[in-house]
């Protein structure tokens, strides 16, 4: 065929009209709701690529904001994709888990340092045993320069205000009434068990279709390679509470990948694993049968 024939004969944008039927459905009545894995539901239908050009922990907590989310790509050292999982994972949450602390011998230093590193503007204080001693925020730091003065000269200690895991309904009403940011969240031992901001209260509201775990945490998904230090990766990513590991290769219908799914899923039965890339419904299936989420 005449190439400049077809050059002459094409279309452009604004000759092309894809015609609206008639309607009785409104925005509203729309559930994009679906599936990532087997416990992992998403309320918008988009999955960010495993890339180093895509993915890391801004574009996943940005994804799951909204509804999706992001896989952390595999291009980096163990500890740095673990690190990039506990971002996401502590960006929001109805109540941090495990929150950043510091002890009596920290320094104003130390707490600059954790501060700037985490972007947080609050840090609980606790003894050796885990008691919750004290706090430092941003207003406590705000005029210091010298960063050698030990954490418990500025800290907050008087008139602490916190709450046990019984009361949390009633969290946002103590945050108010004694005007706070910061609700630290300890057990009858007064030893920190949780952290509450009315940050992340504001941020429930805002982004109501959110894709959160049980405890109100971002979710966030990171992928691993079929190599030496898998198991020694999925460890890690486990500890920082990851949500689903993605098996990730260029053909995962194969006795490697699937050798490493069983030892992956036999291990950790509580996290979700998906697996890929596959282009048949056979290979589907025996993924499937061999733990695939």
């Amino acid at each position: 065929m005449d190439n400049k024939k077809i050059l002459k004969e094409g279309l452009t944008y604004d000759d092309v009209l894809v015609i609206p039927a008639y309607s009785e459905v409104l925005p509203n009545n729309v559930n994009t709701s679906t599936y990532f894995s087997k416990n992992i539901k998403l309320n918008i239908p988009i999955v960010s690529a495993a890339m180093d050009t895509v993915t890391e922990s801004k574009m996943a907590i940005a994804i799951a904001q909204e509804g999706g989310i992001g896989v952390l790509h595999k291009n980096m050292s163990i500890e740095r994709q673990a690190l990039e999982v506990r971002k996401v994972k502590r960006s929001e949450s109805g109540m941090i888990l495990d929150p950043i602390t510091l002890t009596l011998d920290a320094s104003v230093a130390d707490a600059f340092k954790l501060m700037k590193e985490n972007k947080i503007g609050g840090i609980p204080i606790v003894d050796e045993k885990n008691k919750l001693v004290g706090i430092v925020t941003n207003r406590d730091l705000r005029f210091q320069k010298h960063m050698s003065l030990p954490i418990k000269d500025i800290m907050t200690v008087s008139n602490l205000i916190t709450t046990e895991i019984s009361d949390l309904d009633n969290a946002e009403k103590i945050l108010k009434d004694n005007k706070i940011e910061k609700l630290p969240i300890i057990d009858s031992n007064k030893q920190l068990v949780g952290l509450i901001t009315f940050k992340d209260i504001l941020k429930n509201r805002m982004r109501p279709n959110a894709c959160k775990d049980s405890y109100g945490r971002l979710r966030v998904a990171a992928a691993v390679g079929v190599t030496n230090d898998t198991l020694e990766r999925v460890e890690a990513l486990s500890v920082s509470s990851v949500d689903a590991i993605v098996i990730d290769t260029a053909h995962g219908d194969t006795k490697g990948v699937i050798d490493i799914l069983k030892k992956v899923k036999s291990k950790y039965k509580n996290i979700d694993i998906v697996v890929g890339n596959v282009a048949t419904a056979k290979a589907a299936e025996r993924l499937v049968k061999s733990g695939a989420d």
